[in-house]
């Protein structure tokens, strides 16, 4: 899907998409805590989740701690640090010129924010530097105006310097600058120190390291001797990143040295394998209790070589049934994690005939992994019967899209667009702040496009007008376009994409309010039953609405017509655009076959905030293509179509315009399909979901008239009586 093709003045080189995880973002405080948390969790030897980085990605997380030159916060003399703070020892200056953050340092670990205080100068660059390891940059301190006013900022500061020879290689251990502008400001304010201004926004990858922070939380568990060696090396001005490949080829060579006294880093690491794993077996037997409560649950658990499990996916017989009615169009979400190990929890939703969200599976992943993503992918698809679906949206993630590509090639893979344009005002957000309208512009031109050229055309003149060539996230977002920008899913069928996004994912939707961050996985679990039980009682309301006619706003015969056609969600859809056809007046460019549609009357958020639109008209198969392509997405008729109607006397919506997938009886009839599909193959599970459904619309026709009630539960209980009877069974044994 990527090409090569210019950008304003500067041409955009065709590659992959880079990755976009945390080396990407600018880390929150949340996610601050979050990284922190994942660190003490984790093994000491094990290494986060990663994605290939570039080159100079890559040096610049070997070389984080060893940049000598651009380190100037923590190199200074024995008598500036006496002047710069009011507190500070000899032993601490002895550390040499590396920044050795403390234990509580890393603990307390958050997002820097304006307004906050420090009792000395040390603190608040401790405080920074520690922010600066966890997020994946160097911190240095800059201008001094009478020792009362500093600046922290980014090592990739200041303006970047051209290569004399582009031949000659690049040093190790240099780095480029690229004029970041993320720093704090500390003022001395009555005798404490503020950070007066914050500015957390990177221009540039940031390369976390955290393997480096890891070793440092692990201080507090070490031995005395341990503590007493690792001073002795920081003395030595040994640059933390070797520091900490010391101690792992220690453990690995004395590792098989029988000794009574067990490694303390391995302690800690063992106990927060054996939390994670517990809360992950209480998960499993909240699983099983439920499998036993209701036959038509079902889950699959992944485990390691040691037989430890380690994902989970679990949904029920009816989610199945959804996904083989309506898996035409799934939507994947992974960006909610639960319980204290930040474990990602990924959700697979999908859209019924009464546009209301389904909530078909649920994924508990031991990583972000492409790996682990695959697994989930291929469980889904023989958990839900092999279908395959038609077109797939999910948050922005590099290993989730890789592993759709690799499981589902055949699927047309689109990122949620508020992901995308959410993530690029987070980290670029002094970038367009200083530019003045080129977020509002950047919104429109991605909202308002109705064309690949138009959107291609205004995004170089954007670019090129508010001289953003150089920006590498807009270079990003520019080579993956096609997996994002709406213009170019105007032919893919992505029902209602744009309204159900939110600027969230789907997830976190679904759960918000519901389950903490922190909270036990049986938490989410609880939550997906209760959200399971909302749909069964939207369902009941959905039928009951079925049997009853719904009012009309106007006395067009077409808007009587499609009451009559689709479902009650559906209909007010259509409703809508009904209403908003009457802001618009039509102009015959070439009769018969070109229309222009033009807005008189403003109404409230229009899905393209345009004044005109064309209608190409085809008499020889009546057919009707609008430029805003919504029939194509929706599978829905716009307001312009409609207007053209009424101009031309059409009273009722063509048959090629109505799709079954809208309608009442859609459901039914595949249902029964499914059913008798399942029950050649002797499902139990579904033979009980047919059953249940069945009793359901019985229930709900007799349910008003006591007498016909009272009939059916004789008539039931003499069934009960004679099954039970030929099982040998004793009915007054089987009352509950």
């Amino acid at each position: 899907e990527l090409s090569k093709e210019p950008v304003g003045k500067q041409s955009m080189t065709e590659e992959r998409p880079q990755p976009t995880g945390d080396s990407y973002e600018e880390l929150s405080s949340d996610s601050i805590e979050k990284n922190t948390d994942r660190i003490l969790a984790d093994e000491a030897d094990k290494e986060t989740n990663s994605v290939d980085h570039s080159l100079q990605q890559a040096e610049e997380q070997n070389q984080l701690h060893d940049n000598v030159e651009n380190n100037e916060m923590v190199n200074r003399n024995p008598s500036e640090s006496d002047s710069d703070s009011s507190s500070g020892s000899d032993s601490d200056s002895e550390l040499g010129k590396y920044f050795y953050p403390k234990f509580e340092e890393l603990e307390a670990a958050r997002k820097p924010e304006p307004g906050m205080k420090f009792q000395t100068l040390e603190d608040a660059n401790g405080f920074y530097s520690t922010y600066a390891l966890l997020t994946g940059f160097v911190a240095k301190r800059n201008s001094n105006y009478r020792r009362q006013k500093y600046h922290i900022e980014c090592n990739r500061s200041g303006k970047p310097t051209p290569a004399r020879n582009p031949n000659r290689k690049r040093k190790i251990n240099s780095f480029e600058r690229t004029n970041c502008q993320a720093k704090v400001i500390v003022k001395l304010t009555k005798g404490q120190w503020e950070f007066a201004t914050v500015r957390n926004e990177h221009n540039h990858p940031l390369s976390p390291n955290p393997s480096l922070a890891r070793f440092f939380l692990s201080q507090k568990h070490m031995s005395s001797e341990e503590k007493s060696f690792l001073k002795v090396l920081q003395q030595s001005k040994i640059p933390p990143n070797k520091i900490l490949r010391i101690f792992r080829r220690m453990r690995s060579s004395f590792g098989n040295i029988p000794s009574k006294k067990k490694d303390p880093i391995s302690l800690q690491c063992t106990e927060q394998r054996k939390t994670e794993n517990s809360d992950v077996e209480s998960a499993l037997k909240h699983l099983k209790e439920l499998e036993l409560r209701n036959p038509s649950f079902f889950y699959i658990k992944q485990t390691d070589e040691d037989n430890i499990v380690r994902s989970i996916f679990w949904t029920d017989a009816r989610s199945r049934m959804d996904y083989n009615i309506f898996g035409d169009f799934i939507s994947v979400d992974t960006t909610y994690t639960t319980n204290r190990h930040n474990l990602p929890v990924a959700t697979i939703t999908g859209i019924n005939n009464h546009g209301r969200t389904l909530l078909l599976g649920c994924a508990l992943l031991r990583d972000g992994r492409a790996e682990t993503f695959k697994w989930m992918f291929q469980t889904l698809l023989q958990v839900l019967g092999g279908k395959i679906p038609g077109s797939i949206i999910t948050n922005q993630d590099e290993p989730l899209g890789r592993a759709i590509a690799e499981v589902l090639p055949q699927v047309r893979l689109r990122f949620w667009k508020c992901d995308v344009m959410g993530k690029a005002h987070e980290r670029i957000a002094a970038f367009m702040a200083a530019r003045g309208n080129i977020k509002l512009e950047l919104d429109s031109l991605v909202d308002n496009s109705l064309t690949e050229m138009e959107f291609e055309e205004g995004w170089s003149s954007l670019i090129e007008r508010y001289d953003a060539s150089k920006n590498e996230y807009l270079q990003f977002m520019w080579r993956i376009r096609k997996i994002w920008a709406p213009v170019y899913f105007r032919q893919d069928f992505y029902p209602f994409a744009e309204s159900l996004g939110r600027g969230e994912g789907m997830n976190i939707v679904l759960f918000r309010n519901y389950v903490l961050p922190k909270d036990r996985i049986e938490k989410f679990i609880e939550r997906y039953e209760e959200i399971q039980k909302t749909t069964l009682k939207t369902d009941d309301e959905d039928r009951r609405q079925a049997g009853t006619v719904p009012s009309c706003f106007s006395l067009q015969p077409i808007e009587k017509h499609s009451s009559t056609i689709y479902t009650r969600q559906i209909f007010l859809k259509v409703q809508r655009e009904l209403l908003h056809s009457t802001a618009f007046d039509v102009h015959v460019v070439k009769k018969g076959s070109v229309y222009r549609l033009e807005r008189v009357f403003n109404y409230e958020n229009p899905e393209f905030d345009r004044n005109a639109f064309e209608v190409f008209v085809d008499p020889v198969s009546n057919t009707f293509i609008c430029q805003c392509a919504k029939f194509a997405r929706d599978r829905l008729l716009c307001c312009h179509i409609f207007r053209l109607f009424t101009q031309l006397g059409i009273n009722e919506i063509p048959g090629q315009y109505i799709v079954p997938r809208w309608t009442d009886k859609f459901k039914e009839e595949k249902a029964k399909q499914y059913t008798e599909k399942c029950l050649e193959k002797a499902d139990s599970t579904a033979r009980y979901e047919m059953l249940m459904s069945k009793m359901a619309d019985l229930s709900k026709k007799i349910c008003s008239d006591g007498t016909k009630c009272n009939a059916f539960m004789l008539e039931f209980d003499s069934i009960q009586e004679k099954l039970l009877a030929t099982d040998g069974e004793n009915p007054r044994d089987n009352d509950n």
